[in-house]
């Protein structure tokens, strides 16, 4: 499946302003007999477009229909490390897990979405699953459950990723795969939600589950905010497509740390913390020195 996966690597491409269609000026160039010819080499082209339309659609359609051996292996996997924690720390505390393996998993994935209030509700992953839809439309789902926990009511957080499969009506040549278009997140029920939004303004500027609160892309592209907004949906489409494509299937080695895509963040300013407090050492090492002489 590795191979369909990515022949299957949707582009990611938010509300992006429409491609200018500008006349064609260089048609004065040809003879009539050249514009036939490349009238007819066009619609070949067209036909190619129409294979790769069908071809798209049978490798989701393929990909769905093998989604139901990947969830039973996926299941294996959620009932070792379910065993695991009730084995080694009991039923008394349901957010171990050998221990906090999809905190780790993430974590070693893409961590700069992850603060360390972050890190204590993500101790309550129980799972992360990718739900693939193809008819009527094209759509992933990605799941986060969770074990019963003092954050939230729900048992599971979503967020959904379409895309786009077919040319443009109005410009089909410039077709080039499918294309993520939209996502939508879904409404996470705080248990102390009027706690939680002091600390939002307060506290924590940046955080793992605003991950579930995508922001509208302004309708205007002229609206001062829009290439920032826009900014942030590329940034989220690629992450629910890594997700879905190698972070779930490949859970078990981003927790041993046999792959990393990226480093922690919280690593990256230990480093930084460590660097500068080195070269304040060397500083006073050397101001000392120049003393004694």
């Amino acid at each position: 499946m590795e191979a369909l996966r990515n022949r299957n690597a949707a582009r990611i491409k938010y509300g992006a302003p429409p491609s200018a269609k500008t006349e064609s000026t260089t048609d004065v160039k040809f003879t009539e007999e050249e514009k036939k010819t490349i009238s007819e080499l066009k619609q070949l082209y067209m036909e190619t477009i129409n294979l790769d339309v069908a071809l798209q659609r049978d490798i989701y359609n393929m990909e769905k229909s093998f989604e139901e051996k990947h969830s039973v292996i996926f299941e294996k996997r959620k009932k070792i490390l379910d065993e695991f924690r009730k084995q080694n720390h009991g039923d008394s505390k349901p957010n171990l897990s050998v221990p906090h393996f999809w905190l780790k998993v993430l974590k070693a994935s893409y961590t700069e979405f992850i603060s360390k209030k972050d890190e204590k509700i993500l101790e309550c992953l129980s799972d992360i699953r990718a739900r693939l839809h193809s008819d009527p439309v094209v759509k992933f789902d990605i799941e986060f459950h969770f074990y019963p926990n003092d954050y939230f009511t729900n048992t599971v957080l979503t967020k959904t990723y379409f895309l786009n499969c077919l040319p443009d009506p109005e410009d089909p040549l410039s077709y080039d795969g499918a294309e993520i278009y939209k996502c939508e997140g879904c409404n996470i029920e705080w248990k102390q939600a009027k706690d939680r939004e002091r600390k939002d303004e307060t506290l924590e500027q940046t955080s793992f589950f605003d991950f579930f609160t995508p922001p509208i892309l302004p309708a205007d592209i002229e609206d001062p905010n829009y290439c920032d907004i826009n900014s942030i949906l590329q940034n989220d489409f690629e992450l629910g497509f890594y997700l879905k494509e190698r972070v779930i299937p490949k859970a078990v080695i981003f927790f041993t740390g046999e792959i990393a895509d990226c480093q922690s963040s919280s690593d990256s300013d230990t480093e930084t913390d460590d660097t500068e407090d080195e070269s304040d050492a060397e500083e006073e090492e050397v101001s000392s020195n120049g003393t004694d002489k």
